[in-house]
Parts: structure tokens; C-alpha cells; sequence
């Protein structure tokens, strides 16, 4: 179990949540990498070039030991379904199902380059992007958080370069998509109540804890996220994204500021939570009870959920009027 000893050990010698993502969202793009030269050699070469794509965490660089694989594949126009189909549905299976038995679960919602839906010529690519933006119902929302992390692993990288500047350009300054984006984040809330107490999950297997994933750093990621679109800037990372935004004037350079200092703190005390399971031979989740922390830990927590609090209001202020 390598992985697990890694980020343990990361984490025990003080690294960055930012490091610990980068190093172990490097491992995954090296497994893929190995899976897609076998693929080929098993298979022969591919009939027209294609880019695989990761997608969500590990194109953010945003992986933990818990994460699941999200990717796709992108084909170059030239692509016959008839004449390459076959070759290319193979190809994504095997490295799937690869990447399943080197300890990458399969998505649960299906979102990998082995579902058909997910294997497309650039074209096809440009106007599913398209129509998600130009029509943003519920489910293309649903997808466009995951599919707007985008980033080449493996195969000819220009396709997805091409991909990223056209969803770039049409999403830029967008107020409705933008709006509507802006509503779906919204559905991920900091755990803070009024007075400034700790909200705690108040029943089932996780009772009275805190959810780091999508309490405390999934609402910093989808707001990175619509900064980043809003600008038109290239960064997959949160981090990054936030820097650039900054720098942009996408965000206030106060506001992005705080928002990295929320990201670094609430990433490492996930990524604590889990050494110490780890540690304990217990498997890692993201459910951290608050006597697991220090009153300064705590102090500082509730100071991040504050910040989080603070920026989506005024997300929805700037996007969609104050509407929630």
C-alpha cells in the first residue's frame, strides 16, 4: 500500500496540503501514463491521435489517498466511429479497469473514457461544452464541475489545449451560465452557524463530525472555479486558480488571499485526519470529529469557514444579484 504510506509520511514531515496534491496526483498520472503505453502495446497504435484527459481532482492536482478516477478522451477530428470505434473503446476499458485494479475506484457516476458518452472527437467535444453553457440545466451544471478541471495525462496534449481556450472563450463574462453556476455552488455550504458555533452532522454513520470534503473545500474549489471562468483563466489548480483570479482582478486581491490561507488549512487538516486513520490501520475518510483538534485548531477553522462564508455572499451578490 504505497500511497497510504506516502501520504502519511508527507504529511508527518510538514508537507503542504499543495505538495501532498501535486505528489500524489503525479502518482495517478504515472499509473495512467503505464496503463496507456500497455494498452497500446497490447492493442498496436491508435488509428488517429487522441489526448486522455483527467478530470476533477486529479486534473486540479487535488487528489488524496481516497480519491476515485474521473477522465475522458479526446479524439481527433479525423475520427471514424465505424472504422476506430472499436480500437478506442477497448483502449479505454483496458486503461479503466487498469487503473480500478491499481486502487483507482471506478467513478460511481460513470464519468470515465470507457462510457461512450465520455470518448468524443474534438468536435463533438466543443459542442457538448457549448450547449452546457449555452443551456446550463441542473445535470450539465452537475457535469460541468467535473469537466471543466481538465488536464492531459497522456497521448497528444494540443487537443485538450484546443478544448480548454474554445470552453475558455465561450464561458468568459458569461452572466447566465456564470449565474446559474454560481447556484449550484451554492449547494455546499461552510458547517458555521450564526454565532460562529461548529454545525455538526447531526445524525447517521457520521454523527456530530464535520465534513472537510464538501463542507469546507469543495465550496473554495467551485468558487476558484468561477473566478477562473468568469476571467477566461487557464489554471486547473484551486490554488493557482485563485492566485491568477487575484492577480486578475477576477476577485479581490484580499479576498483570494484569504481564500488560499482557508484552502492550505482546511486541506491539511483533512489530510491529518486521514494520516491518523492511516496510522491507526483504519480506512481514510473525510469526517473530522472537532475534539480530534486543538481549541487553536478549532479557532482557525471556524476563522476559514468564516472566509467561505463571507466570499460565496458575495459571489451571489456579483453573480446572481444576492439570489441564492
Amino acid at each position: 500500500r504505497p500511497l497510504p504510506h506516502l501520504v502519511h509520511d508527507l504529511v508527518q514531515t510538514g508537507a503542504s496540503a499543495y505538495g501532498i496534491g501535486h505528489a500524489v496526483s503525479a502518482l495517478a498520472d504515472a499509473a495512467t501514463l503505464r496503463l496507456v503505453e500497455l494498452a497500446e502495446r497490447r492493442l498496436g497504435p491508435p488509428p488517429v491521435p487522441y489526448a486522455w484527459m483527467a478530470l476533477g481532482s486529479q486534473a486540479r492536482q487535488e487528489q488524496t489517498v481516497r480519491s476515485d478516477q474521473d477522465n475522458a478522451l479526446v479524439i481527433d477530428d479525423a475520427y471514424d466511429p465505424v472504422a476506430h470505434g472499436d480500437w478506442f473503446a477497448r483502449f479505454a476499458a483496458l486503461v479503466c479497469e487498469g487503473l480500478a485494479d491499481a486502487g483507482y475506484e471506478l467513478c460511481p457516476g460513470d464519468m470515465m473514457a470507457r462510457n461512450p458518452a465520455w470518448r468524443m472527437p474534438l468536435a463533438a467535444w466543443k459542442e457538448t461544452f457549448g450547449r452546457w453553457i449555452r443551456t446550463p440545466e441542473p445535470e450539465a451544471l452537475m457535469k460541468a464541475s467535473v469537466f471543466f478541471d481538465m488536464r492531459a495525462v497522456a497521448g497528444h496534449a494540443p487537443l485538450v489545449a484546443e478544448l480548454q481556450r474554445t470552453v475558455l472563450a465561450v464561458a468568459r463574462g458569461n452572466r447566465l451560465f456564470l449565474g446559474h453556476m454560481t447556484g449550484a455552488a451554492m449547494t455546499h455550504r461552510p458547517p458555521l452557524g450564526f454565532f460562529r458555533n461548529l454545525v455538526l452532522i447531526p445524525g447517521g454513520e457520521h454523527r456530530h463530525s464535520l465534513d472537510m470534503k464538501h463542507a469546507g473545500l469543495v465550496p473554495i474549489v467551485d468558487l476558484a472555479r468561477l473566478y477562473a471562468l468568469d476571467a477566461g483563466l487557464p489554471p486547473v489548480n484551486s490554488r493557482d486558480r485563485l492566485v491568477a483570479a487575484g492577480e486578475a482582478g477576477a476577485v479581490s486581491a484580499s479576498g483570494a488571499h484569504d481564500l488560499i490561507d482557508a484552502l492550505d488549512f482546511l486541506g491539511l487538516v483533512r489530510l491529518r485526519h486521514q494520516a491518523r486513520l492511516l496510522a491507526a490501520d483504519r480506512p481514510p475518510d473525510n469526517y473530522v470529529l472537532p475534539e480530534e483538534l486543538s481549541p487553536f485548531d478549532r479557532g482557525h477553522l471556524k476563522d476559514a469557514f468564516a472566509v467561505v462564508k463571507s466570499m460565496q455572499a458575495a459571489a451571489l451578490a456579483a453573480y446572481r444579484g444576492g439570489r441564492a
